[in-house]
């Protein structure tokens, strides 16, 4: 199987938020803020917290918001050089060649060193370790059918 594709920034910064907000310490650090932000409204409400500290606190979970939600997906994506680059996929047998750029650099990763494949309604999401992934856009497919025939044969080789 052979797929030819380029990147759509927000594509790839909604696919780079879906990453976070699915990692295990996010989770529990969203679940805590949100704790915390019913506790301040709750303390506020029994005269316990003043406006000031619940404003405070208001504003400062919605900058950490910002943070997690807009700023981290925006600097990756602006550090990472493969998501502006023309990108060819080849699946063999013994892994995936990935040829990115005009000039067409070419690198051979095997199939082991993926360990978990993550498919999406917008991406295919192929995982090295928890913080390491390798994208692949579900509109560089022709059809349903393919993406559907590479996402088994991705897991496949990989799980």
């Amino acid at each position: 199987m052979h797929v030819e594709f380029n990147y759509n920034k927000g594509e790839v910064l909604s696919a780079l938020r879906y990453h976070f907000m699915h990692r295990g310490e996010i989770k529990v650090f969203r679940n805590t803020i949100i704790i915390f932000l019913l506790a301040t409204f709750a303390g506020y409400f029994f005269s316990l917290v003043t406006i000031g500290a619940l404003t405070g606190i208001t504003i400062m979970i919605l900058v950490l918001t910002w943070i997690f939600w807009y700023l981290l997906p925006v600097s990756i994506y602006n550090r990472a050089a493969t998501f502006k680059d023309d990108i060819r996929l080849k699946f063999g047998d013994d892994g995936m060649l990935i040829s990115t750029g005009g000039s067409y650099h070419e690198r051979t990763i095997s199939w082991n060193k993926f360990s978990k494949v993550v498919d999406t309604k917008k991406f295919i999401y192929l995982y090295r370790d928890k913080k390491t992934f390798f994208l692949i856009p579900a509109s560089a497919f022709n059809s349903e059918e393919q993406y559907e025939g590479c996402v088994r044969l991705l897991k496949e080789k990989i799980e």
